[in-house]
């Protein structure tokens, strides 16, 4: 069964330190439910949602498992609507046992959220 949450299409890799994906928002995700009728605006929580599916995906292709606990400067600079295309830049830093994967989310050219989320590997 399809994960209907996920609006995650395709996870594109350029090296090891980066990610490249696509993401999808049909208009009748349930993202939208409640969130606001008349109005629909994909919550920002859906937006890192996507970026950690990336992320949990691309760690699973290598075999590894991550665990992640802190996002940082994280901002919404625009609303997503029903039915928009998104594409996400996500590159990978480890800082010792940390890694901090930076990501942009952008839809019509526009940086919609951008940020960093902390994970470490568990071994």
């Amino acid at each position: 069964m399809e994960n209907q949450w996920s609006l995650l299409k395709e996870v594109r890799v350029a090296d090891d330190n980066h990610i490249e994906a696509l993401a999808e928002v049909p208009a009748d995700s349930p993202w939208f439910s409640g969130h606001f009728p008349g109005e629909p605006i994909l919550p920002g929580v859906a937006l890192v949602n996507i970026v950690k599916e990336a992320i949990d995906q691309e760690a699973q292709k290598k075999g590894e498992r991550l665990q992640f606990h802190a996002l940082k400067r994280v901002k919404f600079t625009q609303p997503v609507r029903p039915g928009e295309k998104l594409s996400l830049t996500i590159n990978g830093e480890e800082k010792g046992e940390e890694i901090l994967f930076h990501f942009k989310v952008v839809c019509n050219e526009n940086i919609v959220s951008s940020g960093m989320i902390s994970a470490k590997k568990i071994k």
